[in-house]
């Protein structure tokens, strides 16, 4: 089975990911094209304006055949280990392609950045760390001690750093993975192009969003005042040990937090540093409200990966025989992992967050818990 696979968030889907998808498929040929997408959150710590069912049948609509979900202790990661935990649960497909979208459209440019990075001279890990004590995150510090101007310009854009890693990610594991990347496309004043960020900021004002998204999508904003009264009550809440534990926040991140008592979210974004980005703090308000830990994460990286389906195209439903034959950690609906099995805690925080969106989307029986195909 030739595959194709795309990581993906499609928060929301726009026109800009059906160029990508349409894209991959025309190019690369598969005969199945498979994506893999966040659930309830997304990398940089935003919770999604929709379900990740209904965001997954987006995908199909599409074109996809199949969409799998990232788990919730790799959505909500940084860039290392989102990449990381993306390609290990993509490795269920043996050899695949994937495809991806970048800011610079070049894969041997992106290829050549991972070999630089990849030199990584004493010289270069003395600057590294001068840089990380002063602050800096290590993404910038990074960039900094390169001291390339051709390298610190591509890994200085947000797709383009993913597509690093993802490459860096499969080099590491010594997985049979080709690559393929798709130029992204740029629209101003309400064009076909917008980005996410773009559409979901006319979401929030109430501006037509229609043109920049396929017809099949239909959005409604998330309740931001909910949102934020829950994360503060979760924040203000936890003792520091608590807080210690949870994934994202280190280097005693967790006292800066006990210092104050917060009574808006835009208190807490206000902690950033050159280190903390705003993208950083919201990682750490939504794993510490899911109460998602740093032992969880262990738990996922030590453990081969398990497989959620959200979404299938109808006339695939062979693919379910085939990720049955591939893997004993398949699970269609959160029930069929056993309660005594090691993935069971990952589920739950799957879950979890899944109710968590239910509640800020403010339509709590309407969030399917389980996918259509099921129905």
């Amino acid at each position: 089975m030739k595959t194709t696979a795309i990581i993906a968030e499609y928060n929301p889907f726009h026109n800009g990911h059906l160029y990508q998808l349409l894209k991959a498929k025309e190019e690369t040929k598969p005969d199945t094209l498979v994506v893999l997408m966040s659930g309830s959150f997304t990398q940089r710590g935003d919770i999604c304006v929709a379900d990740k069912y209904t965001r997954a049948d987006w995908a199909v609509a599409a074109g996809a055949d199949i969409v799998l979900e990232l788990p919730t202790v790799y959505s909500l990661s940084p860039a290392g280990k989102f990449a990381m935990g993306a390609i290990r649960t993509l490795s269920v497909f043996d050899d695949f392609t994937l495809s991806f979208g970048s800011e610079s459209g070049d894969l041997s440019a992106l290829e050549m950045a991972v070999d630089a990075l990849g030199l990584e001279t004493k010289e270069f890990k003395e600057l590294l760390s001068d840089y990380m004590s002063k602050g800096y995150s290590l993404a910038k510090a990074r960039t900094m001690a390169l001291d390339n101007p051709v390298v610190s310009e591509i890994i200085g854009s947000p797709n383009n750093i993913l597509g690093v890693e993802y490459i860096k990610a499969v080099k590491a594991l010594e997985l049979p993975v080709s690559f393929h990347t798709v130029k992204r496309r740029y629209s101003e004043n309400g064009g076909l192009f917008l980005s996410s960020t773009e559409i979901r900021k006319m979401l929030k004002h109430g501006e037509d969003y229609t043109k920049a998204v396929p017809p099949f999508v239909k959005l409604k904003d998330t309740d931001r005042k909910t949102y934020s009264s829950i994360c503060l009550y979760a924040i203000n809440n936890m003792t520091a040990e608590e807080l210690e534990k949870v994934s994202n926040i280190s280097e005693g991140f967790e006292n800066r937090l006990k210092k104050l008592t917060f009574s808006s979210i835009e208190e807490l974004y206000a902690l950033t540093t050159k280190r903390y980005t705003k993208s950083t703090i919201k990682r750490i308000i939504a794993s510490a409200t899911l109460n998602l830990t740093k032992q969880l994460v262990e738990t996922a990286e030590e453990n081969e990966p398990y497989i959620r389906v959200l979404a299938l195209k109808e006339s695939r439903k062979d693919l379910l025989s085939y990720l049955g034959d591939k893997t004993k950690n398949l699970y269609l609906k959160a029930s069929d992992c056993p309660a005594d099995s090691v993935y069971k805690p990952l589920v739950n925080m799957d879950e979890k967050a899944n109710r968590f969106l239910a509640i800020v989307g403010g339509e709590q029986n309407k969030i399917p818990d389980k996918p259509s195909f099921l129905k």
